[in-house]
């Protein structure tokens, strides 16, 4: 693989024999340029000029499509790793090309992946390494899945407590209750996985563990007459029992999420809800809130009721829900610790909740025990995210966005809302695809310093402290 492939070419997939492989395009424009520059400095590798175009962004347009080219190759390898490591768990039903198109869309905007790179590491290593992440997550994010643990690492790492309340939502009472739950009183006192520490590649139990498990339970039994009738072990039996027990957790753990963004009743210009509710066991009081004249009222309740809290709580809330920052990267902007800025957002979100749970149960006849205090909580923090991201919008991205010309807002949407490359747009729009790249990345580089400049004002700080939210900024830039 020579230098020139590396930063000149883009990946095609193409059917051969029912399968999609993938074969690699030159293009002329990138060639011409890499090839130039090699012969100006011919003992030179990859990584040296990596470097030098990641430092070429702002006043060399082709660099960022060069970065882009091999960025696509490492996301290549990242991709195939993943896939290796993915077929180990039949949960995920990808194909190898799915992965490797998950890997080229982070590809397309390496300014915002290198954007936290730190010049002191092996840049490829880096670039594998983080794209091995990206991808993982996107994935996980599409399954709707919280949990990543394989199956007998979550049973392994969750509590007795956890485990009775998810068979209790189920519908399992006793005496059958008892024999799961010594099953696995059994499984955690014998339990180790050979050589394996990864809570998501833990391994199935031994025989010769299954067998010291089902003496155990037999042994267990003895005090608890429950289930001294049901008491008839073997391995087998345990081993379903177990089996059952990582079935009730992956089912109460994984929860059927609506978008905060999908409209209720049917109308686009709705308000909604994010709601999550077991999935399939029962209904919960929380799916009226589907409803749009709940949707409405709510929001409306919240919107009050966030007014009117002090500035401080403000600020802390735009940055923890409208630029996703965590508690220690908020903390530094305001001078304090970032315990404080935990305490101000429990706080707020605390009084929040008071208020919604009794509005709940005057409307919607929700009592507030802990079940449906959880799910308020989960749709209240889904709240406050679009609260504060429709305050950025409305506030200052909007009017930005107007005053771009037609053609970039259009070529934006088709990268960021339909996920097109820029090769494609080209075509779709016949233009080339050098003036696609720099209409992409002069838009968002309207778009971004505008927030920015927002934010700052609002929160009366100097711009350095900014310097966290450059990601985010980015981020929420491609999102709004």
């Amino acid at each position: 693989m020579t230098i020139i492939w590396k930063f000149s070419t883009h990946p095609r997939l193409k059917d051969s024999n029912g399968r999609l492989d993938v074969y690699w395009v030159s293009n002329r424009e990138l060639e011409t340029n890499i090839r130039t520059l090699c012969q100006s400095e011919p003992n030179t590798d990859a990584e040296f000029w990596a470097r030098l175009f990641l430092k070429t962004f702002d006043c060399e347009p082709l660099a960022l499509r060069h970065m882009s080219a091999y960025l696509e190759k490492l996301g290549y390898q990242a991709a195939n790793k993943v896939y290796g490591k993915l077929r180990n768990f039949p949960q995920f039903n990808y194909d190898r090309h799915d992965i490797w198109q998950i890997a080229w869309s982070f590809s397309s905007t390496p300014d915002i992946f290198f954007s936290n790179f730190n010049s002191q590491l092996p840049l490829q290593n880096y670039a594998v390494t983080k794209m091995e992440g990206k991808i993982k997550d996107e994935i996980v994010r599409n399954l709707g899945m919280e949990k990543r643990r394989s199956d007998w690492g979550l049973l392994r790492y969750s509590t007795r407590a956890y485990l009775l309340e998810a068979l209790q939502n189920q519908g399992y009472r006793q005496p059958h209750l008892n024999c799961y739950l010594l099953a696995w009183d059994s499984f955690k006192e014998i339990y180790a996985p050979q050589g394996a520490t990864d809570s998501r590649s833990l391994p199935a139990p031994t025989d010769e563990q299954l067998h010291i498990m089902t003496n155990l339970y037999k042994q267990l039994v003895q005090s608890s007459p429950q289930v001294a009738d049901l008491s008839k072990a073997n391995q087998v039996t345990i081993k379903a029992g177990l089996e059952k027990c990582i079935q009730v957790l992956r089912r109460y753990q994984t929860r059927r999420v609506v978008s905060l963004d999908s409209p209720t009743g049917g109308n686009e210009n709705s308000d909604s809800l994010s709601e999550m509710i077991p999935d399939g066991t029962y209904e919960s009081g929380w799916e009226q809130i589907e409803n749009q004249e709940h949707a409405i009222a709510l929001m409306a309740i919240l919107t009050e009721l966030l007014t009117r809290i002090d500035s401080d709580t403000d600020n802390c809330l735009l940055l923890r829900y409208g630029f996703d920052l965590d508690y220690r990267s908020i903390a530094p902007i305001f001078g304090i610790y970032y315990t404080t800025v935990r305490y101000h957002d429990n706080k707020a979100t605390q009084q929040l909740l008071t208020q919604v749970a009794e509005w709940a149960q005057e409307r919607l006849n929700v009592i507030p025990d802990s079940e449906s205090l959880n799910e308020m909580h989960t749709a209240l923090k889904e709240c406050l995210k679009k609260y504060y991201e429709g305050l950025i919008f409305q506030s200052v991205f909007r009017a930005t966005w107007q005053q771009l010309d037609y053609q970039r807002r259009n070529i934006l949407h088709l990268r960021y809302f339909r996920q097109m490359n820029v090769s494609a747009i080209a075509c779709q729009l016949q233009l080339r695809e050098l003036e696609v790249s720099n209409k992409v990345v002069t838009g968002r580089q309207e778009l971004a310093p505008t927030i920015r400049k927002w934010i700052q004002k609002r929160l009366n700080i100097p711009p350095n402290l900014l310097n966290p939210l450059a990601d985010k900024i980015a981020t929420l830039v491609q999102k709004l």
